[in-house]
């Protein structure tokens, strides 16, 4: 069997269109916690959506399947937003959300795209500003909503607000920028999923799992100039200068950012000067 890493790579050569998001999320959950099985947990979330279709009448109207949904995940199977602990790294790994019934936004709403197609409600990601969402529906009937809370739906002042919080009052809003909810791609959720982890371990100081999770960044977008940046200031700090020169030398070629650049000089200078231990 192929490992986790080279699974991901093969994925990652694959149209968008063709990259399995659940798969790709347990093969996340994989490098990040060595033994996993992501087949195991594949089948269970098989499972819970052969469950859900016993709850999710097909020809009711779409609020009333929606609610079906939302009853099934959040009431009768307990799924919800880990407010206590937000940036415990098992709320981004599928597999535990699965275990705990609990998640981050990009997770549950993960898991609720997936349920949501295997009761016929059609519905996918969207990577709105600061949480992830959730859309259902088709056309002009659609709805957003926000599995972090309990599939709550929410309305244009809603998210306007929310943008507010993000950008600042009146910055931004959905009637003047609509492609906020555009469909978020399975490649960009992956990579926001592994974004999420990456930051986590870098304010734990955990560098050798920050470096796993930005490896599998730039396996899935080999020119993100701030992974390389961030990947070759986690090798410097981990002792591996000529992977840190490599990927700092790559950053000043491909990134636009005059300022980082400069500023990433005497880094650069102090990496070539060997005064960095090699292992």
């Amino acid at each position: 069997m192929l490992s986790p890493q080279r699974q991901l790579a093969e994925l990652a050569s694959l149209p968008d269109a063709a990259i399995d998001l659940p798969r790709g999320a347990l093969l996340i959950s994989a490098l990040l916690q060595p033994g996993l099985d992501p087949e195991l947990h594949l089948r269970r979330l098989e499972s819970l959506g052969i469950a859900a279709v016993s709850s999710v009448a097909r020809d009711a109207p779409l609020p009333e399947r929606i609610l079906a949904l939302n009853r099934f995940l959040f009431v009768e199977e307990g799924f919800s937003g880990n407010l206590d602990d937000y940036y415990d790294p098992r709320n981004s790994f599928l597999d535990q959300v699965l275990e705990r019934r609990m998640g981050i936004p990009i997770t549950l709403s993960l898991l609720y795209v997936e349920v949501a197609r295997q009761v016929g409600i059609p519905a996918f990601g969207v990577g709105f500003p600061g949480h992830f969402l959730v859309r259902v529906g088709e056309g002009g009937s659609t709805l957003v909503l926000d599995p972090f809370a309990r599939g709550t739906s929410l309305g244009e002042e809603d998210l306007d607000q929310r943008l507010a919080d993000v950008y600042g009052e009146g910055a931004l809003t959905i009637r003047a920028n609509p492609a906020v909810l555009r469909a978020a791609t399975r490649r960009e959720t992956l990579v926001r999923i592994l974004a999420n982890l990456k930051a986590i371990y870098v304010r734990e100081g955990d560098l050798p799992q920050a470096l796993v999770a930005v490896n599998a960044i730039l396996t899935l977008m080999p020119d993100s100039t701030d992974d390389l940046r961030d990947r070759g200031l986690i090798y410097r700090e981990l002792g591996y200068a000529p992977a840190a020169l490599a990927d700092l030398r790559r950053y000043g070629v491909l990134s636009d950012n005059g300022e980082e650049i400069a500023a990433l000089a005497p880094i650069l200078a102090e990496l070539e000067a060997g005064s960095v231990r090699v292992h």
